[in-house]
Parts: C-alpha cells; structure tokens; sequence
C-alpha cells in the first residue's frame, strides 16, 4: 500500500531565493520565501526552522533545486547555481535532520513534470522546457515521460557554447547575466535588476535596448537549435520572466523566423508554463508522489489550486 503523500512540505532551493509551501487537499498554500544562504549549515538551519514554523505532520518534504540531479543516489553533481549542494548525499542529509522521507528532482525538471502533470504539456506526448532565470536550464518530456540521461543531464541547454569565445547560452541569454552587462555598458556604479533594464529601454535607453536585443537574439538561436535536435510538438518557456507581457510571443515570433531563414519546415508551438513561479514547487510534489506514492496519472483537466 502506498504511503500517504500529504501534507508535504514543498521547497524550490533558487540560486537567490529560496521559496516554500504546503501541499495539502490538492493545492500549494501557505508559501513562503527567503534569501539563499551563502552556506550549507544555514540552510538546513533555515529549512529546519520553516518546518517547524507548520503544525502540521508532514508526510514527507519535495525538493526542487538546482543541478545534475540524481534522485536514486541522492546526490548532485555538475555546474549549480548553490554550489554548496553539490557531491555529498544530500537526500539522505536532509531526511536525517527533518525525520522524514525526503524527495529531490532538478528544478527545470519539476516543472516538466508539473506542466506535463496539470499545466501546459499535458496534452502533448513530446515537449521541451526552456527555463529562464539566473541560467538557462531545460528538460526534455518523451511519450510523456521525463528523460534524464545516463548522467541526468539531458536538457541543460545553457551549457550549449554559443560562439568562438565559447560563451555559453546560460551566459549570454539570462536575463540576471543581461542586468549585468548593462550595469558594466552603462557604467553603473550599483547593480540593477532585468526589470530595471527593461523599464529603462522603454524610457529610450539605448544601451538597455541593445542589450535586451541581444539577450533575446541568443535565447532565439538556442531555442532553435534544440527545437530543430529534437522536434518537439510544444516548447514551454518557464522562469519568472516568461510572466512578462508579449515576452513569449516575441521568443516565438523570432524562433519561428529562424525556421523559416533556414528551411527548416517546422511550425513552432512555443508557450508559457502555466504554473510560472509556483512550477518547481508543484512538481516537487509530483516527484514525491512518484516516489513513494500512487503514481498512477491524474486526469489531463486537473486543475491545480494556489491559494494564498
């Protein structure tokens, strides 16, 4: 018999934030936020104190977080954006401290999993998963089924190098990196936020224009470049910038150009995830429910509830 999956306690581990939730009856509530630590002993600090901030008796804790997961091993490796969480046994790490069972899954992974559970990817077989943030990091869906790869690697579209200089697509495309540049471009003596610079590029900012121009312009080529590898029916565009109006449908309208200057003949579906901020979370819980509960698939119109 399986194990109850609720309530679970849900956390998203980000390179600067880190967001939490409870998922009970269904539906992710009572989220949560906080700054990323510099170290692993004040995370678990802080992971441990949001636990026992709940009355509840948690089932077990889902975790999205950065990297080459291995959800058998319970480690991971490669380039993370918390490099602290990298080469030791983590998994079981955390469910000695929080005396629960404890799931881990990449975060581009958990919103495959969460949009192709509940949101924009189920009602097709094969998609891709772009997701935009301080990197770029991907997931691939085939006949519905997450692929990994023998190293777990499969969809780090970010490590692609994109130029002689051997710059890289997480380098050049996310909109964090882009910030950046522009602060250096425009000799800024404080750093700025992407929102900033697009605000400033709508106040006629050339330098901002530019980079925002450019920033896209990579984000098109590499979204091309895994779109004509594999041949999806759909690629979702998640990350909290993919919320910004006209955003995916100018991504969309570049790639599909792309196709047409170099006869690929593909028509490109290219759409947001449904679940934005709240994805990695919602497939935090998916991962759980494949590891130590009834697996088998929920309907294809389920909705998922946020409440606040």
């Amino acid at each position: 018999m399986a194990r109850p999956t609720e309530p679970l306690l849900v956390i998203d581990i980000g390179g600067t934030t880190v967001k939490y939730g409870v998922w009970a009856h269904q539906q992710l509530g009572q989220t949560g936020r906080f700054d990323t630590p510099q170290q692993w002993p004040d995370l678990l600090n802080e992971l441990l104190r949001v636990q026992r901030r709940y009355p509840q008796d948690f089932a077990g804790v889902a975790i999205s977080l950065p990297g080459s997961v291995d959800t058998v091993a319970g480690k991971i490796s490669g380039t993370s954006a918390v490099e602290y969480l990298n080469g030791f046994p983590i998994k079981a790490a955390l469910r000695a401290a929080m005396g629960v069972p404890v799931s881990i899954q990449n975060d581009a992974n958990c919103a495959a999993l969460a949009e192709s559970w509940r949101g924009n990817a189920r009602d097709v077989a094969d998609a891709l998963f772009m997701i935009i943030g301080t990197g770029v990091g991907g997931a691939m869906l085939v006949d519905h089924q997450l692929v990994t790869g023998r190293q777990h690697f499969t969809g780090e579209f970010g490590y692609m190098v994109m130029n002689e200089r051997g710059e890289t697509l997480s380098e050049l495309a996310s909109p964090v990196r882009m910030a950046r540049r522009y602060s250096r471009q425009a000799d800024l003596l404080t750093a700025v936020s992407a929102q900033e610079v697009y605000d400033a590029a709508a106040a006629g900012d050339a330098v901002a224009q530019q980079c925002i121009t450019a920033m896209m312009g990579w984000l098109s080529v590499g979204a091309f470049n895994s779109y004509v590898s594999v041949n999806p029916q759909r690629l979702l565009i998640g990350g909290g910038i993919s919320a910004r109006p006209g955003f995916v449908a100018q991504l969309r309208a570049q790639i599909q150009q792309l196709m047409y200057q170099h006869g690929a003949p593909i028509e490109v579906d290219v759409q947001p995830c449904q679940f934005r901020n709240e994805a990695n979370l919602i497939g935090a819980v998916r991962q759980f429910d494949l590891e130590f509960g009834d697996t088998a698939p929920l309907a294809a119109t389920a909705e998922v509830p946020v409440s606040r």
